[in-house]
């Protein structure tokens, strides 16, 4: 391969799972789970990624020390959405959280009569704690302390800047008067004291942590610690003081003797906003794969191979069964989950993806487009960016094809969905066009309710 034309994002789709062999791998029971989940992250926004204007330093090293995935998907484009799958394992639309987000003044949430991942992993004695954006519902309700979450801290609306803080289902500030340029620093520091205040050696229980960090979603903000820092103004500042974070977060695990038997996780709940991530077309709010592809790093020392690379197709619902199983949870039986268990895939002991095809849901709610083996099918034009206040300077946002839908893109080939094949391929794309409508009808029929107050 010649180096100078090499791109972490254009490796092949069909390429095998790249792994070293670990003689005598094993699992070891019960482990602690550090699950970061960033808002609006992109594909090419960390160095590992093919970022040149961006250093992040502490995810780099977290790749090199685990699985990078390649073809890893959020389940929607916006936040609520993906935020759903993740709890629950499914497609948003099957709990009814699928079209747009929940607004700042909503009554709606994730129904209470959902299994979360928080719920299944305190059937295995496991302390839970969630830090940051929620965005499934902001009535006590559907707080994450009514979803399975022993504690929670942070802010359960959209960004905006001034959201309500709370501490578990207590409000600590309206308008929250945490300096929103201070929010990543503070998010950190409550992470830090609930591993700290937490550690197994001390309460006997494993815990599962997730934080939700609010960037780099707009309104950006940093601290003056990072003001500056990066070669792309502001929004790469942001994701320098984020990468600063998880660098703490690794570190408290180390200090704190957790690192070899905890299970880390990074990635993103969608897309960038107004910010291209070339060679991927889109951007958050399209079904475009920039839309929806995202990174994935998972670390587990002594149990992950270090520097495995895998480029099969996995998903944000994926994580509900995979975590379930590590924790010794039985995935519920009687409701659809469609996620699939991918500790095979994380750990190399299998090297093709569970999935026979992916579905794109639009931000509106509407199926947009699927995605079998190498062919993605574009039922309907994929959504206009999503409007943010950032001008658009670069290029592969919402350039579209001259004809209308559908498009067939070889994704194989054709990472940046720039070659319509459509016409010349006619009855894969007619047969891809049915599967989906066929698949979408009947998620329709067993569709299951959100909440509403």
């Amino acid at each position: 391969m010649n180096w100078k034309f090499w791109h972490p994002a254009l490796i092949g789709m069909n390429s095998s799972l790249i792994l070293p062999v670990v003689p005598g791998m094993a699992t070891p029971p019960k482990p602690n789970i550090v699950f970061i989940l960033a808002d609006d992250l992109g594909y090419t926004d960390l160095s590992c990624y093919g970022a040149t204007r961006i250093k992040t330093p502490n995810l780099d090293e977290m790749a090199k020390e685990g699985v990078r995935f390649t073809g890893f998907y959020a389940p929607a484009g916006v936040c609520t959405p993906t935020r759903a799958s993740l709890m629950t394992g499914c497609y948003p639309k099957r709990v009814s959280l699928h079209v747009g987000v929940l607004r700042p003044d909503t009554h709606n949430g994730l129904n209470t009569k959902e299994l979360t991942i928080a719920e299944l992993l305190k059937t295995q004695g496991y302390t839970t704690g969630c830090i940051g954006k929620w965005h499934l519902g902001l009535l006590p309700d559907v707080l994450p302390t009514a979803q399975g979450f022993d504690y929670y801290y942070g802010m359960p609306g959209p960004n905006h800047g001034r959201s309500d803080l709370y501490r578990n289902a207590t409000l600590i500030s309206k308008n929250s008067d945490v300096p929103y340029d201070q929010i990543t620093k503070n998010y950190t520091s409550e992470a830090i004291a609930f591993i700290t205040n937490n550690n197994p050696s001390v309460t006997g229980k494993p815990f599962f942590l997730y934080l939700a960090h609010s960037m780099p979603h707009i309104p950006l903000a940093v601290s003056d610690d990072f003001k500056g820092k990066s070669e792309q103004g502001l929004y790469g500042d942001v994701i320098m003081e984020l990468d600063w974070g998880i660098g703490e977060v690794l570190h408290i695990l180390e200090e704190e003797g957790l690192m070899n038997n905890t299970l880390i996780v990074f990635t993103s709940d969608n897309g960038p906003s107004d910010i291209a991530a070339p060679p991927l077309h889109g951007g958050k709010g399209s079904t475009w794969e920039a839309g929806f592809r995202v990174p994935l790093i998972v670390k587990w020392p002594g149990v992950i191979p270090a520097g495995s690379l895998c480029h099969e197709m996995a998903t944000m619902m994926d994580f509900m069964p995979t975590l379930a199983r590590l924790a010794g949870a039985t995935v519920p039986t009687d409701r659809e989950i469609d996620g699939h268990d991918i500790w095979p895939l994380i750990t190399g002991k299998k090297s093709k993806s569970p999935y026979k095809a992916f579905y794109y849901f639009g931000r509106d709610g509407k199926l947009a487009a699927m995605r079998e083996g190498k062919w993605k099918v574009h039922l309907l034009a994929p959504s206009e960016m999503w409007a943010g206040k950032q001008p658009v300077k670069e290029a592969l946002l919402d350039t579209k094809p001259a004809v209308e839908p559908p498009w067939l893109y070889d994704l194989s080939s054709d990472i940046g969905e720039t070659k319509n094949v459509a016409a010349e391929n006619k009855k894969i794309t007619d047969k891809l066009i049915k599967k989906a409508q066929a698949f979408d009808r009947e998620l329709e029929a067993r569709i299951r309710p959100a909440y509403a107050e």
